[in-house]
């Protein structure tokens, strides 16, 4: 029997090594493994799964009670199911969870040049607060 934490790492880093090395430039992490069992061990992940292949997966916490803002770490969709509106619903479920554990906030960073991602943040209702270095952060009222 294959332990739950070992077959979801070993699915996430399939999909994500698909991303980086896509020649894009738009993913970038320097050690994948220890991003990943990071993600696992710290962060709540909700996956679309289809005949045992990984759809998609959006990693967010909800850890930070003091100040009741969670935060979107990664959303990554299989190339092959754009356009399916799995992000949109990963988000909106992720979203919908913070609300139901009593944040009021939620905040997401993305890559200044993935304007597919800066575009998915508006439409979902997230506002620009600013930027740090690279990346753009965005923020949404709950």
């Amino acid at each position: 029997m294959i332990e739950q934490g070992s077959y979801l790492k070993s699915k996430i880093y399939d999909l994500m090594n698909l991303m980086i090395n896509d020649e894009s430039g738009l993913f970038e992490v320097g050690d994948l493994d220890g991003y990943i069992d990071k993600l696992i061990e710290k962060a709540c992940i909700i996956t679309i799964m289809a005949q045992d292949a990984l759809q998609g997966f959006l990693a967010y916490y909800a850890n930070d009670y003091e100040n009741k803002v969670g935060f979107i770490s990664m959303l990554i969709i299989d190339p092959s199911t754009k356009r399916m509106g799995y992000g949109r619903r990963l988000v909106e479920f992720a979203l919908k969870d913070l609300t139901m554990k009593g944040f009021e906030k939620c905040r997401t960073e993305v890559n200044a040049d993935n304007i597919k991602a800066v575009n998915i943040c508006k439409r979902l209702g997230f506002t620009y607060v600013g930027c740090n270095n690279i990346y753009i952060v965005f923020e949404k009222q709950l």
